[in-house]
């Protein structure tokens, strides 16, 4: 069977993760963090991506990041191929340094990014680094306390919390230190299925219900159909995605409105089509 399609799209942002090759270290010094984040920085300027966030652990890493005219895929290979011919020369070593290709979930929903990035910064205290967000070096929360400036963009989230800096930087800090366990309470996780086998063994699940968007792909739909379901068109080709959408859109409590909203429909077309195509 052959490996599934990437959903990768321009603008789009992303969680990426990647482990290294049988759960080794793929960072067994400091010096190998600081050079995994020049690599990147480096990549992002060249293939032109901007990073909102990250978290190096010992054997595995977390970047919240969005491309912009590079494909997700090509900026990846780059980062993960230079840093592993980097690694393997230094520590005198041959093959692979991670563990297959990357994991990538589209971020499609503000609140969902939210809850994303706190799961990247609190990720050191899980794994008992820590006892604070703040107190781990090697994630991108000192840009958001505004303890660092540059390479990470924090501009984004930050204006989402609020159009004065200092109070969103307050906001972030409260939202950040709050407990996992308790804002995830409920929320679904969103990502394909080799994305989900990484958090199976959480006891609780992580993630917001899937936005429209996600459901929208998950029908399998190509990026240039995506674009003209989104913007209303009606060409016949359209129909079955159409349907699968609106039908998983339902399964997920979505209103005929918010559904209809998604696609540039009206609520009262979207309720007739489900009608009559519901035993199809």
């Amino acid at each position: 069977m052959g490996r599934p399609t990437r959903v990768d799209y321009k603008g789009g942002i992303y969680h990426v993760i990647a482990r290294g090759n049988n759960k080794e270290l793929i960072f067994i010094e400091d010096k190998d963090k600081g050079h995994f984040i020049s690599v990147v920085k480096k990549s992002c300027e060249i293939m032109g991506c901007k990073v909102y966030g990250y978290a190096l652990m010992n054997n595995h890493y977390h970047i919240l990041m969005q491309t912009m005219d590079k494909k997700l895929q090509e900026i990846m290979h780059k980062v993960n191929n230079t840093y592993s011919k980097y690694f393997n020369l230094k520590y005198e070593r041959v093959g692979h340094v991670f563990q297959g290709r990357y994991k990538s979930c589209i971020i499609q929903d503000e609140t969902y990014m939210f809850n994303v990035l706190r799961y990247i910064h609190q990720n050191p205290i899980e794994a008992g680094l820590c006892n604070k967000a703040q107190d781990y070096a090697w994630t991108s929360d000192k840009y958001y306390r505004g303890k660092v400036k540059g390479f990470v963009d924090t501009s984004l989230i930050l204006d989402m919390f609020s159009n004065d800096l200092q109070a969103a930087r307050k906001k972030y800090i409260g939202f950040i230190d709050e407990s996992i366990g308790e804002s995830y309470e409920d929320m679904e996780i969103i990502g394909d299925e080799a994305f989900k086998v990484l958090y199976a063994s959480k006891k609780k699940p992580l993630f917001i219900r899937k936005s429209l968007d996600e459901i929208l792909i998950e029908t399998g739909v190509s990026a240039e159909l995506f674009n003209l379901i989104k913007i209303g068109a009606r060409k016949r080709c359209l129909t079955s995605y159409k349907l699968q959408y609106i039908k998983n859109a339902m399964e997920n409590k979505y209103t005929y409105a918010e559904i209809g909203n998604n696609i540039n429909v009206s609520g009262n077309a979207i309720k007739e089509m489900y009608d009559r195509n519901r035993n199809i």
